[in-house]
């Protein structure tokens, strides 16, 4: 996959690696760590690498503030996410949780960070990521349809079932971008992440900043 070809791998690995140091945290502060503690993370607020879709639209705080009891609920989709062995129960998960302002971008990453063998994370890096890959790597292309998930109401029905959607093609994009990413870092030196989907999200974080600051 060229697109993939300018990448410093290096740096790919390095955020791979904080991320799996933070998967690690949740799963310990699910445990036995304060419930607030424990949202605050999963949602981005105390570190921007739990949960970038939240971070980086202040949505953490937002969904604190906006639901009645939101950090035991939080903490109850999230135990809910461990649970799951098909990636495709996740968007049901999201619905039937009903927190505003957590949507299927916020979810999926949340769900990721829970159990990142089976879950992978659908927000506007890896949709745009897919997007290259379905226009044979014409970035315009991809840009153009990603507006098609950016400017939808996060909140109505319609986006539900178009986030639901792209979702579900996720899994061999991401597969994808994972095996290639492992072959052209092995080709600089540089060890892949084990944890396809964690590693996939490293780098389509990655390609997204390169094309997008």
């Amino acid at each position: 996959m060229s697109v993939l070809s300018g990448l410093d791998w290096s740096e790919v690995r390095a955020h791979y690696d904080e991320r799996v140091g933070v998967h690690k945290e949740l799963l310990n502060l699910l445990k036995s760590g304060p419930t607030d503690r424990f949202a605050k993370l999963l949602l981005g607020i105390s570190d921007p690498n739990g949960n970038y879709s939240a971070a980086e639209h202040g949505l953490g705080p937002k969904i604190l503030s906006s639901n009645r009891n939101a950090p035991p609920r939080v903490a109850d989709l999230a135990a809910r996410f461990r649970l799951v062995s098909k990636a495709r129960e996740v968007p049901p998960l999201i619905h039937a949780a009903d927190l505003s302002y957590l949507a299927i971008g916020v979810g999926s990453e949340a769900s990721c960070m829970m159990n990142p063998k089976v879950c992978w994370v659908a927000n506007t890096r890896s949709i745009w990521t897919h997007l290259v890959i379905k226009h044979a790597d014409d970035v315009e292309k991809a840009n153009e349809e990603l507006k098609l998930y950016r400017d939808t109401n996060p909140s109505s029905e319609m986006a539900y079932a178009i986030w639901t959607e792209i979702h579900r093609l996720l899994e061999t994009s991401m597969t994808r971008v994972a095996e290639d990413g492992a072959r052209l870092a092995a080709r600089d030196g540089v060890k892949a992440g084990v944890i396809t989907f964690l590693w996939a999200d490293a780098i389509s974080s990655a390609l997204y900043a390169q094309y997008h600051g």
